[in-house]
């Protein structure tokens, strides 16, 4: 069985000390697909709800800043669901988990800047902000796994 991006859950690194149901349970097809959705769901959910009202879309940008455009809607819509496609479907999945990571680095520095903020309003942001980094991350081990199943063998 492979695991995101064709890495062996065989292979001896994953079976020392794991017990036999955490083993069935990463072997299960099914793991990989959840896995896969779970992590993309806040962007391809994200870009299903741009694609469905654009015009609340163009005011979000409008109220962080950004220029009202239509290039920067469909540039976004492209990252957001076609990052997510290439990580569900595994077709160059270090790609869109990079699109994704930029995509959520940027988004977040522009929407989430707890320094700008005291007391309980800083608190909240800054958690989001660090919910957002562990997704940067988790984008980062996607591409890694990827990057792992294309190699060759050593």
């Amino acid at each position: 069985m492979r695991l995101l991006g064709s890495m062996s859950v065989n292979a001896p690194r994953y079976a020392i000390g794991m017990p036999a149901i955490v083993a069935v349970i990463l072997r299960a097809p099914a793991t990989v697909w959840f896995a896969r959705i779970g992590l993309t769901l806040p962007y391809w959910w994200s870009g299903v709800d741009k694609l469905t009202h654009p015009q609340a879309t163009l005011e979000e940008f409008h109220a962080t800043g950004l220029p009202v455009s239509w290039l920067l809607y469909a540039l976004v819509l492209a990252v957001q669901l076609g990052g997510s496609v290439a990580i569900i479907c595994n077709r160059h999945a270090w790609s869109g988990a990079g699109a994704l990571a930029i995509f959520t680095a940027f988004a977040t520095c522009l929407a989430h800047g707890f320094w700008k903020l005291a007391g309980a309003a800083r608190f909240a942001e800054m958690n989001v902000f660090m919910e957002h980094i562990a997704l940067i991350a988790g984008l980062a081990l996607a591409a890694l796994f990827s990057y792992a199943g294309q190699r060759p063998a050593a």
